[in-house]
């Protein structure tokens, strides 16, 4: 029979050396695992829990995480412009951006009447589309308008800005329209030559059928009734009146006050406006030019697309 000694299963014949070095290698990985609990806990003790327990920002954004705009009585600072050639977002600031749409949607040889009208249309596009979540691009960017066709033309190395525009803008800037006391999105086209407001819809400003408002006389404030009306609620018309009067008798800005690459465009007094449309193109995709050198050769876009109502 086997005894209870010849029933275990002989040991193998390990090293003293390497007895020391298991010994020795343990002694190292509890040192260390000593030392890392240390770290965490004085790092718990030093930063707030947040920033220890907070997840890793993602470099794309998802829909719905891009933050924008949150005043509807302050227009924004900045703008993020999708540049559809590049991709890329630029952050423009609102008032350059609104300067540079106007010199590519609104032509200085229209009244100044209904330039004024086009720059509170204008600003207040842009402001609406600054609200809420806002867009991500294809590369994960936050963004606000494109520089193109599916919102307003944003062109700066070919905008016309003349001193009518920024005359526009210093005048109107404190105005905002609101209808059931909610800022909405202010369409704009050129719309046909019909009689004043004949075209009027109540959510968009027709430029070519103004033209008729201004030459009977009307200022901005009514010819903005008169396109987003009824129901229009104009904040801050009185002060912009005052404003208005104030800087009637501007002179041309010196060229170090426009961009240095706006070319001049024609301002006779007696042209019409190009049939089509100002702010994008309609449907067919037909653009609208600026007459250059009183050619009538349509060389300067004014815009492809229609906007929709708010």
């Amino acid at each position: 029979m086997p005894s209870a000694n010849s029933a275990v299963r002989p040991q193998p014949n390990i090293p003293i050396r390497s007895l020391r070095a298991g010994s020795q290698a343990r002694r190292v990985l509890h040192r260390l695992f000593v030392g890392g609990v240390g770290v965490i806990v004085g790092l718990a003790l030093l930063l707030p829990a947040d920033t220890i327990l907070a997840p890793a920002v993602a470099a794309s954004s998802q829909p719905g995480s891009c933050s924008g705009w949150n005043s509807t009585t302050k227009p924004p600072d900045y703008i993020r412009v999708l540049r559809n050639r590049t991709g890329r977002v630029e952050r423009v600031p609102f008032k350059k951006y609104v300067v540079t749409v106007m010199g590519k949607e609104w032509p200085s040889y229209l009244p100044q009447a209904v330039i004024d009208a086009g720059a509170v249309a204008v600003k207040q596009f842009a402001w609406f589309h600054t609200l809420g979540n806002g867009r991500v691009s294809r590369r994960g960017q936050c963004y606000d308008v494109t520089d193109g066709v599916g919102d307003q033309l944003y062109k700066p190395g070919r905008a016309r800005v003349h001193a009518d525009h920024y005359t526009a803008i210093a005048d109107t800037w404190d105005v905002r329209l609101l209808k059931n006391g909610t800022l909405f999105m202010t369409g704009y086209r050129s719309g046909n030559p019909t009689s004043c407001g004949h075209d009027a819809t109540g959510w968009k400003l027709f430029a070519r059928s103004a033209v008729r408002c201004a030459d009977h006389g009307m200022d901005f404030l009514q010819i903005l009734r008169t396109y987003y009306g009824p129901g229009l609620n104009v904040v801050n018309a009185a002060s912009s009146q005052a404003t208005a009067l104030s800087t009637a008798d501007t002179t041309q800005m010196p060229d170090s006050a426009q961009p240095a690459d706006a070319a001049q465009a024609p301002s006779p007094a007696d042209v019409s406006v190009p049939s089509g449309t100002i702010s994008g193109s309609e449907a067919d995709g037909g653009g609208v030019g600026v007459p250059d050198n009183g050619t009538g050769a349509s060389t300067t876009p004014l815009g492809e697309r229609p906007f929709t109502t708010a």
